[in-house]
């Protein structure tokens, strides 16, 4: 499975240290598991970190038709070294995650759950959370329903 992500980062002042995430979009908005050339998702996402120790932390997804379909994708280091714990950053992350198969649908997974999804039949859903350098876990995102063809 290949992962890309791009980073722009900007900082600020300290703060929380759990890291927050927003996802601005995901794309497509249908994905076809048997096909390799449409199961693919991209996520622009947008997060902030009050401490400044995202990098080398992770980004978990947790796709929703069942608890054990999690991907972490490691996080490079983002802020520089002497403003590690001392700095918000905010920026935005793509996440990619490639070869989205086909898997049969079983309980919605505790973060889904939390984070208030409803899982419709012939769709899934991706809950993402930002995990920091520290092991802070950030609140979650996640994308609209994403059909399943």
């Amino acid at each position: 499975m290949r992962h890309t992500w791009l980073l722009i980062v900007a900082a600020c002042t300290s703060g929380d240290p759990a890291p927050s995430v927003e996802i601005v979009s995901a794309s497509p908005q249908a994905l076809a598991p048997a096909n390799d050339l449409q199961n693919d998702l991209r996520m622009l996402v947008t997060y902030k970190d009050g401490d400044g120790d995202l990098g080398t932390g992770s980004a978990r997804i947790q796709d929703c038709r069942a608890e054990e379909l999690v991907t972490e994708l490691e996080i490079p280091a983002i802020a520089p070294a002497d403003k590690v714990g001392s700095s918000k950053i905010e920026g935005s992350i793509d996440l990619s995650l490639d070869d989205v198969g086909a898997v049969a649908v079983a309980a919605l997974p505790a973060t889904c759950a939390e984070l208030g999804v409803e899982l419709a039949a012939g769709s899934t859903v991706f809950c993402v959370q930002l995990v920091d350098a520290a092991g802070h876990v950030g609140p979650g995102d996640c994308t609209a329903a994403i059909a399943l063809q």
